[in-house]
């Protein structure tokens, strides 16, 4: 009977080892999913931000004969042009990416009356913001050949004129403007401390045609 009960009381401990065991690798397995998630978003994020911004600028020419609208979602939507990874809510008529950050192609005036064109995304606070907000200024920086500049606000600024600074496209930066040709990780991970310190959600656009 002692050698039986010897016996049921290794029996448990290992059992209760084995199950230690078991909840140590599932909570690797958990982060390790976590992070694969994570990843795959920001690449997805960064694939489809990428081929909206290219529809956006080849078809500028279309989308600034359509009239008195300012708002190109719905054009882009009825075009099939919205990119897997993103979503067109029609009740909203908004564009919205994979982390649920709203999304917006629209035409704009500026104070001399020129009109310019915006890509804008309004990047709400989350772990991922910093690496989200560097995501765009590299497609940016890929596409600086076709675009004026980029830049972030703070949306929760009352005053609403808390800018960061503009990084500026090929054909528009200089010795006084930053180049976005130029921007190295650290450049662009500084850049995007703005976003970080923003009250608000930080709105970052990407303008062309200026």
């Amino acid at each position: 009977m002692q050698a039986d009960a010897a016996l049921c009381g290794r029996s448990m401990v290992e059992m209760l080892g084995v199950l230690a065991i078991i909840g140590v690798l599932s909570v690797g397995a958990i982060a390790g999913y976590s992070k694969a998630m994570e990843k795959y978003k920001l690449n997805k994020f960064s694939e489809s931000y990428n081929i909206l911004l290219n529809y956006a600028l080849q078809y500028t020419p279309q989308f600034e004969t359509s009239g008195t609208q300012t708002s190109y979602d719905e054009i882009l939507y009825k075009l099939n042009l919205i990119p897997d990874g993103m979503t067109y809510v029609v009740s909203e008529q908004r564009i919205y990416d994979i982390f649920n950050n709203r999304i917006g192609v629209y035409r704009n005036v500026s104070e001399s009356g020129i009109p310019y064109n915006i890509l804008a995304l309004y990047l709400d606070k989350s772990p991922l913001s910093k690496k989200i907000c560097q995501t765009c200024i590299n497609i940016a920086k890929e596409n600086a050949s076709q675009i004026y500049y980029i830049r972030m606000k703070d949306e929760g600024d009352e005053n609403g004129d808390s800018f960061s600074n503009g990084l500026y496209g090929t054909q528009s930066c200089n010795s006084t403007r930053k180049c976005l040709h130029n921007m190295t990780l650290t450049d662009t991970s500084d850049v995007c401390d703005f976003c970080d310190t923003a009250a608000g959600s930080c709105k970052i656009s990407i303008v062309w045609n200026l």
